[in-house]
């Protein structure tokens, strides 16, 4: 009489399998991460030349209307178009104003409008 004996079999992964895979996620993640940081500088960087074109933009069109704008520094004109300034003559009811709502935006785009070799606006302060 002959004895068979039959291997059970098992359903399911097994352990080095297992370690591969957490090791290839792993991988991938290593690689991800730092891309999307980047990404994120990126977004800053736009967001900021954004601002500074805009501000470039209110301020011409604000002494174009006549506004009188005091500032002898990219701050403080970023910081008078923040809060708004009023045109002169037939624009005496129109407000030239840029909304920026963070310190860090207001001073990213001061130092963007200074920049002689990015800057945005030509006109000296």
């Amino acid at each position: 009489m002959k004895v068979q004996i039959q291997k059970a079999k098992t359903a399911g992964f097994s352990l080095v399998e297992l370690l591969v895979v957490i090791a290839v996620i792993g991988i991938m993640a290593a690689i991800a991460i730092p891309m999307i940081s980047n990404i994120n500088e990126k977004a800053k960087t736009a967001r900021n030349k954004r601002n500074a074109q805009n501000i470039a933009s209110v301020y011409g069109a604000a002494t174009a209307a006549g506004a009188t704008i005091t500032a002898t520094t990219a701050a403080a004109v970023v910081t008078a178009l923040s809060t708004g300034v009023n045109g002169a003559d037939q624009f005496a009811d129109t407000k030239f104003q840029v909304n920026i709502t963070t310190a860090e935006g207001k001073t990213a785009a001061a130092a963007l409008l200074n920049d002689p070799v990015g800057g945005v606006l030509t006109t000296k302060f």
